[in-house]
């Protein structure tokens, strides 16, 4: 084991790190265990060529900080050595924390890492880059898939290890979509009851029109209403609106509103486009496919700020029926009170 002391002069702190190689083979995770073994409380970075189901299995079990892919760089191992200089670390341990408040935490943070889960001799792995799924593994489960299953488990042990797994993508959608899918199946409803009725009716009105082949309605880039041509394969149509909405949300984190609202996409004869519902903050977008230079593409723009002005207004009636409905329940328990008081005197 060579040991190196980053830092400059005299007041540097050394590094309570251990960086293990790991070859592939039969023997992958051997050395690994044997420096836990000898070293209980040293920090591991496992590096290896590949981080399968294995690998990724090998580093959760030596409770390893990161993992880096080799052959790797030495600027990814300083990046390794200053966050593992800066990181606080806590004592104790967290229960009862959900593992979608956990994945929330990671995207909030936008942490690149694998949350590791192991329970009742069951483990799967979800994979993160800029806090956001990338993929995902467990018991034959692959992907959106995995995600899910992985959700649903009770108990056992969590570990976060830091790193890029350099997995190849399974996952497109974001992680709020995932979550308000699993939480929507669970009481039965999906995030449909949340979009107004009349904006619903003029998605369902914009797919009939002549030369649109598909119109739906997305929210944090998960499809949640919506119909497309005959001539169109809807899985395929839904995961490529997916996509396109992916990539304007990522647009948006760079430019912030200097984004704009849409996001355009040409492909042979058809024009793809993902356009804004409201307010950022609720995550609703509304998704088409239109035959390219058609009539309607150019009166297109126009028909979707319709279902967008639509939405705002459903919004706005709605909060102002909440302030009257608060408002009138405060009154009653105000005369409540008052006629309490007279009683009483």
């Amino acid at each position: 084991m060579h040991i190196v002391q980053f830092g400059e002069g005299e007041s540097a702190s050394p590094l309570d790190l251990a960086m293990v190689v790991e070859s592939p083979g039969p023997e992958l995770g051997e050395l690994s265990k044997r420096v836990r073994a000898q070293h209980p409380e040293l920090s591991l970075v496992v590096i290896a060529p590949r981080f399968d189901e294995r690998g990724i299995d090998v580093a959760a079990g030596v409770e390893a900080t990161a993992i880096i892919p080799s052959p790797c760089e030495s600027g990814t191992l300083l990046r390794v050595l200053k966050a593992q200089e800066r990181k606080v670390s806590f004592a104790g341990r967290c229960e009862g924390v959900e593992t979608s408040e956990l994945l929330r935490l990671h995207a909030i943070a936008g942490s690149n890492g694998i949350l590791h889960l192991a329970a009742e001799g069951r483990s799967g792995a979800i994979h993160l880059e800029d806090g956001q799924p990338i993929h995902a593994h467990c018991e034959g489960h692959l992907g959106v898939d995995a995600v899910r299953e992985l959700l649903r488990w009770r108990g056992g042990k969590a570990t976060w290890i830091a790193g890029r797994s350099a997995a190849a993508r399974t996952i497109v959608g974001r992680i709020q979509g995932l979550l308000e899918h699993d939480l929507g199946e669970s009481r039965g409803a999906l995030d449909i009851e949340q979009a107004p009725r009349d904006v619903l009716e003029k998605i369902e009105r914009l797919a009939q029109t002549t030369d649109i082949l598909a119109a739906y309605l997305l929210r944090n880039t998960e499809v949640i209403a919506g119909r497309n041509d005959s001539s169109l394969d809807d899985a395929v149509v839904g995961r490529v609106l997916t996509r396109l909405s992916q990539v304007f949300h990522d647009m948006e984190v760079q430019q912030g509103d200097g984004a704009g609202t849409e996001i355009q996409a040409t492909v042979g004869e058809h024009r793809l486009v993902v356009d804004r519902l409201g307010p950022s903050r609720l995550g609703f977008q509304v998704g088409v496919v239109v035959r390219q230079a058609t009539p309607v593409c150019k009166s297109l723009r126009r028909l979707l700020r319709q279902i967008d002005r639509s939405f705002r207004r459903s919004l706005a009636s709605a909060a102002r029926n909440q302030a009257s409905a608060d408002a009138g329940s405060g009154q009653a328990a105000r005369s409540s009170e008052a006629a309490g008081l007279h009683r009483v005197a």
